[in-house]
């Protein structure tokens, strides 16, 4: 019997840890708390900016893009 009481006092222990530390994820996700704003973070690497050419380049044995039109 002191088992089992044992036992329900360890399982509710671990879910109410659980919750608590849910809720404190969800507050901490909406106020931010314990982000570093480091500018680098925030900046985009070299790799991702965007191409200066934008123009897509079709190989002559390649089709273009056409728009699509439903036939009926």
């Amino acid at each position: 019997m002191l088992g089992f009481l044992l036992f329900i006092l360890i399982f509710v222990l671990v879910i109410v840890l659980m919750v608590i530390s849910t809720v404190f994820g969800f507050i901490r996700s909406i106020f931010s708390f314990g982000k570093r704003n480091n500018s680098s973070q925030n900046s985009q690497p070299q790799d991702f900016e965007q191409p200066i050419n934008k123009s897509k380049i079709f190989d002559k044995t390649e089709g273009e893009y056409v728009d699509y039109e439903e036939v009926k």
